[in-house]
């Protein structure tokens, strides 16, 4: 059935062995297979889990935990530390269409004042080296960003003080320099951290990476649509080189001078999230983890 849909697909957790076993379609080091770690050096940062710790679908998700201290590579002379895993052969192309869904689920994550925001990124699509993420979900402190006012060409204005994940054409924002009164990049805001302790956040995204006024982002977060932006998406001029956007996922703490500067050298808390039916297609009913469940469809992991 998924391949009728012209179903293209990223597998991870288990497959089905020859002799009918349960397998990890695991890559180097018990990593997903087409993964691997970006600057995460310690054994905790990732497994692979199963009940009683959250799964979303199938046997097995994906276990991420950052620890204070935690850096790596260049995030160690950086006020940044992750625990991280990147797609090591993306699919995704400028100016194509392209599907993305998968689950996401919270364990220790806490709220953040604009103040001591620790910019959790918890998704982002980089298109390579030190160019910005063409976009990324990350989180903000409670009351950041102009939500009520800004350029509705960009900005999908709210009132909504509670929720604080938000996603972000950061490409844009920083190549073209927006400001507040584009929202720093913030485009829409899609769930909260705290609902997501509560329950999986089934999160569907499809784009072109475009780079002219015919661009296109979308997301739909528990079957409900939260972002409908048209517009240019990337701004860089690598842009125009045969550069393939790959997905990073995982916790990713971005900036953490703020916590440095305001919590008197208190250690950071222990982050822990969980990750399950990521895949990637071209069609949203290849990859929406509720339209794959209605269909029957097999689990991704």
């Amino acid at each position: 059935m998924t391949q009728r849909r012209g179903r293209i697909s990223v597998l991870f957790g288990l497959v089905l062995a020859a002799a009918g076993c349960g397998g990890m379609a695991l890559g180097v080091g018990g990593l997903p297979r087409g993964y691997d770690l970006l600057f995460s050096p310690s054994a905790h940062a990732f497994r692979f889990a199963e009940s009683p710790e959250p799964v979303r679908r199938g046997i097995k998700s994906e276990r991420f935990e950052l620890r204070d201290g935690d850096c790596g590579g260049s995030d160690c002379a950086n006020p940044r530390y992750r625990a991280e895993i990147q797609d090591t052969s993306p699919r995704a192309r400028i100016n194509q269409d392209i599907w993305y869904g998968w689950s996401f689920r919270n364990q220790t994550i806490p709220d953040f004042t604009t103040a001591n925001s620790l910019r959790i990124v918890v998704g982002q699509w980089k298109l390579a080296g030190a160019t910005p993420p063409a976009f990324r979900l990350i989180q903000l402190g409670k009351n950041e960003g102009n939500w009520r006012t800004c350029d509705i060409e960009v900005c999908r204005r709210t009132n909504d003080t509670r929720t604080d994940v938000a996603i972000q054409l950061s490409d844009m924002a920083q190549t073209l320099g927006w400001d507040a009164a584009k929202n720093d990049g913030y485009i829409c805001k899609l769930f909260s951290m705290a609902d997501a302790r509560n329950e999986w956040q089934d999160i569907t995204l499809n784009t072109n990476f475009g780079t002219g006024p015919d661009g296109y982002l979308r997301v739909w977060v528990n079957g409900e649509m939260k972002c409908d932006y048209r517009g240019q998406v990337v701004a860089s001029g690598i842009a125009q080189t045969d550069a393939r956007p790959n997905v990073r996922r995982g916790i990713f703490s971005s900036y953490t001078k703020r916590w440095d500067d305001t919590q008197g050298g208190a250690p950071k808390p222990t982050l822990i999230a969980y990750y399950d039916e990521f895949a990637v297609g071209t069609s949203r009913e290849a990859v929406d983890v509720r339209l794959r469940e209605a269909a029957g469809d097999r689990p991704e992991n």
